[in-house]
């Protein structure tokens, strides 16, 4: 479904089918790094969803097209794709949202590999090129303010997000109606993400995870460290794909607590 209006490295749209018929039936989303959204626009939306992001261009962007979907659409119509822009923008922070989300969109979605450094080639129209993509943001924005109607953003760091989660004590056992899906910045990979992750950032997220008694679901790369930790907590590991990343072709993992078809632990 190519309906994101946002682009981003390393988001799951391209990978999407092969992670979600892997998920458990849950009334209850939980996204704890939203990025673009590449899981969550591609899902059947869930009676309830919580999406988190420790950026706050990625909040920013997603409430202004659920706050000011309009004045939004208008100046990005009005907004020039040249080069004299990326670099003002480049280098000059925006508070005022409806120009901090333009900025994001520019910067993200028409900069080579979304580096904010360098203008994409302007003359491509097929799918997916600028000029594709501009004829279609109406469409896209209509669509991605539809499907966010309803849910709850909030822009914290993943442990504050995870340990803050509450559940009902009236007996309804919502933790398990609940499903946690996680998808950080690659382990020990080199991306254009103002937050990267280290190796203890990976165990706090387990950690986290773990505490929360409900089911998740952990996006990663095949790295040893992360395997190793997956075998330790005696969690389910399994292999999506090969991804290309910047510098190298590694294999896509998802680490779940819960029982799938198949696990590299079998």
């Amino acid at each position: 479904m190519q309906v994101m209006i946002l682009r981003r490295l390393g988001n799951k749209s391209e990978l999407s089918s092969s992670i979600i018929k892997h998920f458990p039936k849950h009334k209850y989303f939980v996204d704890v790094f939203f990025g673009a959204g590449g899981i969550f626009f591609n899902k059947p939306k869930s009676d309830y969803n919580i999406l988190n992001d420790i950026d706050s261009d990625v909040t920013n962007l997603f409430l202004v097209v659920l706050n000011q979907k309009d004045e939004l659409e208008k100046s990005f119509y009005e907004m020039p794709i040249h080069s004299d822009l990326v670099k003002y923008w480049y280098s000059k922070i925006e508070d005022e949202p409806i120009k901090k989300a333009l900025r994001f969109l520019l910067l993200s979605n028409f900069t080579l590999l979304g580096t904010g450094t360098s203008v994409r080639h302007m003359v491509s129209s097929g799918a997916g090129g600028v000029k594709d993509f501009k004829n279609k943001f109406k469409e896209k924005l209509d669509i991605t303010f539809s499907m966010l109607y309803g849910c709850n953003f909030t822009n914290f760091d993943f442990r504050k997000f995870l340990n803050s989660l509450s559940f009902s004590n009236d007996g309804r056992n919502d933790e398990a109606k609940t499903f946690i899906y996680a998808d950080p910045p690659y382990l020990a990979t080199t991306d254009n993400y103002s937050h990267s992750f280290i190796e203890q950032d990976s165990i706090d997220l387990f950690d986290c995870l773990e505490n929360s008694k409900c089911k998740f679901a952990y996006s990663e790369f095949n790295n040893p460290f992360i395997l190793d930790q997956a075998k330790q907590r005696n969690l389910n590991v399994i292999e999506i794909g090969e991804r290309q990343n910047l510098k190298n072709r590694r294999t896509e993992i998802l680490i779940t607590n819960y029982e799938t078809e198949r696990s590299l632990f079998d």
